[in-house]
């Protein structure tokens, strides 16, 4: 008896996949404030339905830090069987700080100096390893300048890296072209007064879908 009702919870679950959505939801949500990173709730529960709606093959996250944002999107493709993202961090010190300034920028260096990111780079392997999410993403150690050699078209676009202006408006120099006709792209921290220009330029070839998080982060579409 226990068996044909396992058995008919599963069948139910493969047919209609909504439980197996929630119970991702609410595992995510969950766990999330235990791991490293700045990922909201409501963001999580974004990703996890853009997802599910659009099948992505390919997610690009530039500044993966500990993992809050990589996590949700893994877990989902997990959940589908298929998918990747691709997890772009160089987790070195120099990479985070050589846009600063020493004057202006003085308690952003403090905090970044004082940061030990091979341990916070550990983590986030640990992260992935213990929810076996291994399969579903490829992490590159690797600046943004350097990584883009590394992909080749890109469905989702997730752009949370070094957040002065030169580099800001450099990763949507160097990525959006590799985002497909229709292709989407997150901009955490679109409100940054730095990351201004970097926000025009994806306006100008792209479509705002919506803004969450407090008008925080911009869904932009690929026209």
């Amino acid at each position: 008896m226990k068996k044909t009702i396992l058995l008919f919870v599963l069948a139910f679950r493969f047919v209609y996949g909504e439980p197996d959505v929630d119970l991702l939801k609410q595992e995510v949500l969950t766990n999330l404030p235990h791991i490293d990173g700045w990922c909201s709730k409501e963001k999580a529960i974004h990703f996890i339905d853009l997802i599910m709606k659009e099948k992505p093959k390919v997610w690009v996250e530039i500044g993966v830090f500990g993992g809050s944002s990589v996590y949700p999107v893994a877990s989902a493709f997990k959940l589908l069987g298929s998918g990747t993202v691709i997890a772009i961090d160089p987790w070195d010190k120099i990479e985070c700080i050589k846009y600063y300034d020493p004057i202006k920028d003085s308690t952003d260096l403090k905090w970044w100096g004082n940061l030990n990111l091979n341990q916070i780079y550990t983590s986030f392997l640990n992260l992935l390893k213990s929810n076996l999410l291994e399969p579903y993403c490829k992490v590159l150690r690797a600046s943004s300048e350097i990584a883009p050699k590394e992909i080749e078209s890109i469905d989702v676009l997730h752009l949370d890296g070094n957040h002065c202006e030169i580099p800001s408006t450099l990763d949507v120099e160097l990525y959006l072209p590799k985002v497909k006709p229709g292709g989407f792209i997150w901009m955490n921290d679109s409100s940054w007064e730095q990351r201004q220009d970097a926000v025009e330029k994806l306006a100008a070839s792209c479509d705002v879908v919506k803004v969450i998080d407090n008008g925080n982060c911009v869904l932009f579409r690929k026209r």
